[in-house]
């Protein structure tokens, strides 16, 4: 759609988080660890933040699909590394690779889908 040639695949993302308290499963005893649905939250902000400066006034993403595996632990005060490629565009749906590292340490990876929507008025 010629509305939304700015958004190309090939744009990239990156989020840098240090895991805090907010970040920790609550049911796993001792200090806690790295949740997955924390480390897929990161990754869908992720690629929502690198499409919306190009999207048209009154346009945002939301995601739709997210297939993801949480590969290796994250203990409290880590840091990692959250980044999308967007590899697909067809009309209004997004597709983005995703991965998340602690250092050199690969923690997550996989696959993430948004659509271009309007934006509700706020």
């Amino acid at each position: 759609m010629a509305e939304f040639e700015n958004v190309q695949p090939g744009r990239e993302g990156k989020l840098e988080r240090d895991v805090d308290d907010s970040l920790l499963t609550s049911h796993v005893g001792g200090r806690g660890i790295f949740a997955t649905p924390a480390m897929v939250g990161l990754m869908e902000q992720c690629s929502h933040k690198s499409v919306e400066p190009l999207l048209p006034e009154g346009f945002t993403t939301v995601g739709f699909e997210v297939c993801v595996k949480h590969l290796a632990p994250t203990e409290p005060g880590g840091h990692v590394t959250v980044t999308s490629r967007l590899n697909r565009v067809e009309g209004h749906k997004l597709w983005f690779d995703v991965e998340c590292h602690e250092g050199e340490k690969l923690c997550g990876t996989g696959t993430h889908r948004r659509m271009i929507v309007p934006a509700w008025p706020r």
